[in-house]
């Protein structure tokens, strides 16, 4: 036992490099197993912790609503409401509590009041804060909509005479832990929709809570809430359970001690549950070939680094089977040191393993995360370590196998491949080929399946396998050319790989390192392309504002507070008969959108800003009073011309100027809402109050002024044409204009007719940035949202995303799809604010006191994806491209290493027959030029298919919708270029330092020292 124990420690020593090589892949390969596990669900409980965080209270945690029994003060009622609802278990914070009244219409609102403790402290406060009943803050926007001063007292009905003591805004971000749902304070004002018009709804009025106890008894209420704690160690388990707590809330109102407890709750805790789930799945999935490939890898190297270590002990081998040692005792002295490298790499892979992951876990994943240990860790660790000591198993066999003679003279010979061999190899050619017709034949993509896990390593497995038969059949090709043309380091290089199996050993680990480096890289980078493209799509701006406002309204509010329309625009959703369609207020859309150059290769924002808006000059009409000069030259005895004038806030009005008998005559109409300017989108021409007329011949107008001022570019330049969805377009006949004037051509035999002209050159088919996955076909049957009842589009390029609605979506420009048409509001609309991340401190808070507020960024968008499970375990894939790469570095540094007294040997031979010493280095720099240059052909080109293939059949995310736009495919030509340069620098570094240091030593002296 002493011996044995003496000759292995003497043999690791004498043979270090490879020693220390084995321990570092073996260990590399334990922690790897290790790691996966871990990080698997690391990640899954990093993403629900974020997830949870970054979610709105009102859909994590729980409200009520608590109403008093008659006689109790506002006081009692909120601790009374808080003792009702605190032993609710589950993982959520203390109660907190708001007193609110009922809304009371009065002054042409729905006006109500709203208090607690410290309340200003959480507010903006501008004047003096409520320090008594009878006094109340109000919204900023609020305060000017309603023409009330701060100071003044005003009797608000049932709630009482209040004094303004000063307004207030709602803080952005920071104060949801106090208020709960800051939504609770926005002010919508007065809109008209189908079904009438919608009273003006301030925010709450902020005054004390003692304000509650003289107001009648049903008035008011208590809301109380309790949002989610969301700690660092919060696990999916007990969201679960919080989950069915929620669900169990959703009941009747009940009787409680001291009043009324009714759920209020808009709880959605299932789908973050579900979401976490398909998130935990998709992190298994991805994760698994990211370490498989790792440990495959090591592997691989390792079993390469076995095999040159047991070569070297072919003498040691030859002279134990010379002194009669028996097949038992020869295994246990050629497995002796590996079973000790096995050992010593165990622990050490351990700590790797677990020092990788706690990294890992506190660089990326959220602060105070606990590091998980679960027994799959302890498992895989196992079972890589036994798959090392078979792999070990598998390079002594491979060796005893070698004949006595070939141990004593030390040198193997080339042999044919064996039957199993072949067929191995032949099966894994056929499974490669099999998974990449079925990827191929895909037609969608889908969530990442076995083919996926299995394709990349396949791939890279096969192309080293290709390279190694194909690097040695060009050799041997080679060197049985005939003479004539041949150069002596070409026949000596191509000589060498044909014969030194010890050469081409090393290309499948390589090649298999390279191809999973390239596929890692690259699905990292593309899935960070596709998660910023999501991005995008959801949040279009740097800042994303809610409006409760109509899109009119909140259009005509973007242009007042940036007039220059540099820092904000208006965006929002419209949904049709047929399309949904994205508005944008596209003239804006440089300066402010963010915008993905993916999107629309090729196609810039300012020339789709050309294509969407609206090519002429729209007439702006100043004035109380429009004067107009018609020439009648009709059939009709009375024309009456009507102006349809749209004003900012207030937008849509009409002027009916007339009526005009016939020859030419000059007629006036008031305009007192054109005080600012008033936009000339539309002319209608017919009888008294607007009803048909029989009216063949011409209509000329001109000289349109506003209180006695010529309206500049009133007709000309502006575009005037009939209008697309007129009712009667057949009756216009003909439209020009000339000196100012527009002459319209009329004819209508019998029928009565109401002729409609519109600005702006309107087409007919409005132009649309159409989605990849859009339709432009209208549905029948429903009633379509807007004045008319479909209006036909015409894509002008197509987009793999449009904002808020991806690849389903046609984006559309708000003037050329208002012009000469009303928009009606929509109850599941969604209109935002686009803003800029410098947007001036002023401009924001002009935003807030008309009650939009802010609804999330980009950042915090792109964070949320960026933190999702599957976005976290494709992070792994760069770390396993860094380490595949660097164990093929360090195997084909020891391997390079392990040869370097062979190559010396076969150089200093050549010397001594008088080769040159620029010839020698010429063939050793040939040979590993070939080598290697063949390797990274391969492995650039395996990795790179895998890719492509991969990328197109996977989604690489979790899809909330069919809003999420596609992955694209695509290959970075520079990315590649990178990596060919990088592999072609740092394998060129290695031939060359090989072939310095092989002709280095190459003496006379070397061939006396082999032979001793």
């Amino acid at each position: 036992m002493r011996t044995m124990l003496a000759t292995v420690v003497r043999g690791l020593r004498s043979r270090a490099l490879l020693s220390m090589g084995s321990v570092l892949l073996t260990a590399l390969a334990i922690g790897s197993a290790v790691l996966g596990p871990i990080f698997q669900v690391a990640v899954t409980n990093s993403y629900l912790v974020s997830r949870l965080a970054e979610a709105p209270n009102q859909l994590t945690g729980l409200s009520w609503d608590f109403r008093p029994d008659p006689g109790g003060d506002a006081a009692g009622a909120v601790r009374t409401a808080s003792r009702a609802v605190a032993g609710i278990d589950g993982p959520f914070a203390a109660p907190q509590t708001v007193l609110e009244t009922s809304m009371t219409d009065v002054y042409g609102g729905r006006w109500r009041l709203t208090a607690k403790d410290d309340a200003c402290a959480h507010l903006e406060v501008e004047g003096t804060c409520p320090s008594k009943p009878g006094e109340a803050l109000m919204l900023a926007g609020d305060l000017d909509f309603s023409g009330t001063e701060v100071g003044q007292t005003v009797d608000f009905g049932a709630l009482g005479k209040q004094t303004i003591t000063g307004t207030y805004r709602v803080p952005s971000t920071g104060q949801e832990t106090f208020w709960f749902d800051l939504s609770r304070f926005a002010s919508i004002p007065p809109h008209t929709n189908r079904s009438g018009t919608t009273p003006y709804m301030p925010a709450p009025m902020v005054t004390v809570p003692e304000a509650f106890d003289p107001l009648p008894q049903g008035l008011w209420h208590v809301r109380v809430d309790r949002r989610l704690a969301v700690p660092a160690h919060l696990t999916l388990p007990v969201i679960e359970r919080a989950e069915t707590v929620a669900a169990s809330l959703g009941k009747p109102a009940e009787q409680v001690r001291g009043g009324t407890l009714a759920g209020n709750s808009i709880n959605d805790l299932s789908t973050i549950v579900r979401e976490t789930r398909a998130q935990q799945a998709t992190a298994r999935a991805s994760i698994a070939p990211a370490v498989i490939s790792l440990v495959l890898v090591a592997l691989a190297l390792l079993l390469r680094l076995l095999m040159a270590a047991a070569d070297l002990r072919l003498p040691e081998l030859a002279l134990a089977s010379l002194r009669g040692v028996g097949r038992r005792q020869m295994w246990a002295l050629g497995l002796s040191e590996p079973a000790a490298l096995l050992l010593a790499s165990i622990p050490v892979g351990a700590v790797v393993g677990l020092g990788l992951s706690l990294g890992l876990v506190r660089w990326w994943l959220v602060p105070g995360l606990p590091v998980p240990l679960p027994w799959a860790a302890v498992a895989t660790g196992l079972g890589v370590a036994l798959s090392a000591l078979l792999v070990a198993v598998l390079a002594v066999g491979l060796v005893l196998r070698v004949s006595l003679s070939e141990q004593l003279t030390g040198v193997r010979r080339p042999k044919q491949s064996s039957r199993t061999t072949i067929v191995a190899q032949l099966v894994l050619v056929a499974g490669a080929v099999a998974v990449l017709a079925s990827k191929l034949s895909v037609g969608k993509p889908g969530d990442p399946d076995a083919t996926d896990l299995v394709l990349p390593v396949l791939l890279a497995v096969v192309a080293g396998l290709a390279a190694t038969k194909v690097t040695g059949w060009l050799a041997t090709a080679w060197t049985r050319r005939r003479r004539g043309g041949r150069s002596l380091p070409g026949f000596v290089a191509a000589r060498a790989i044909s014969r030194r199996q010890e050469g081409t050993l090393v290309i499948l680990p390589v090649t298999a390192a390279i191809a999973i480096c390239v596929f890692g890289a690259g699905v990292y980078d593309s899935a960070a392309q596709w998660r910023a493209s999501v991005a995008a799509t959801a949040a279009p701006a740097q800042v994303v504002w809610r409006s409760p406002l109509t899109i009119d309204q909140t259009v005509d509010l973007t242009h007042a507070i940036d007039p220059d329309g540099q820092y904000l625009m208006a965006a929002g959703t419209l949904v049709t008969q047929g399309p949904t369609f994205a508005v944008v207020d596209t003239p804006r859309l440089s300066r402010v959108a963010a915008w993905q150059d993916q999107w629309t290769p090729g196609l810039s924002t300012a020339e789709i800003t050309d294509e969407l808006t609206v090519q002429a000059t729209i007439p702006t009409v100043t004035g109380r009073r429009v004067e107009l000069t018609v020439d009648n030259g009709t059939e009709a005895d009375e024309v009456v011309v009507r102006l349809r004038l749209d004003a900012e806030g207030t937008r849509i009005h009409y002027a009916y100027v007339g009526p005009f008998g016939p020859g030419e005559s000059t007629m006036t109409a008031r305009t007192p809402w054109c005080d600012d300017g008033c936009a000339l989108q539309a002319i209608t021409l017919g009888g008294p109050a607007a009803l048909p007329v029989v009216a063949n011949g011409t209509l000329t107008l001109s000289d349109l002024a506003a209180d006695g001022t010529p309206v500049t570019g009133a007709f000309d330049g502006a575009g005037w044409a009939r209008a697309p969805d007129a009712s009667a377009g057949d009756a216009i006949t003909g439209v020009t204009t000339q000196d100012g004037a527009l002459r319209v051509d009329l004819a209508s035999d019998t029928t009565p007719v109401i002729a409609q002209l519109t600005s702006g050159a309107i087409p007919e088919a409005l132009p649309v940035l159409r989605g990849v996955d859009a339709t432009t076909e209208a549905r029948g049957g429903a009633a379509s949202e807007t004045s008319a009842t479909t209006f036909p589009v015409d894509p002008v390029a197509e987009a793999e995303s449009v904002p808020l609605l991806g690849p389903i979506g046609l984006m559309i420009d708000y003037g050329m799809l208002t012009s000469d048409r009303e928009i009606y509001e929509q109850q599941d609309a969604t209109i935002l604010v686009l803003a800029r991340g410098d947007t001036p401190v002023a401009m924001q808070r002009q935003l807030q006191d008309a009650g939009v507020s802010v609804q999330t960024t980009l950042a915090d968008v792109q964070r949320t994806l960026d933190q999702s499970a599957y976005a976290l375990a494709l992070r792994l894939y760069a770390v396993v491209a860094a380490l595949v790469l660097l164990m093929a570095l360090a195997g084909l540094f020891v391997s390079t290493a392990v040869q370097l007294p062979a190559r010396r040997r076969d150089a200093a031979s050549l010397r001594v027959v008088g080769v040159p010493r620029r010839s020698v280095m010429s063939a050793v720099l040939r040979e590993l030029a070939f080598v290697l240059g063949g390797t990274a052909i391969a492995g650039l080109a395996a990795g790179t298919l895998a890719q492509y293939v991969v990328l197109r059949t996977v989604t690489l995310g979790y899809v909330e919708s069919i809003t999420t736009p596609a992955l694209i495919a695509t290959i970075d030509p520079g990315r590649l270029a990178v990596l060919s340069a990088l592999a072609a620098l740092l394998f060129g570094s290695v031939a060359l330092g090989s072939a310095l240091l092989t002709v280095r030593g190459a003496r006379g002296a070397t061939l006396r020292e082999s032979a001793r």
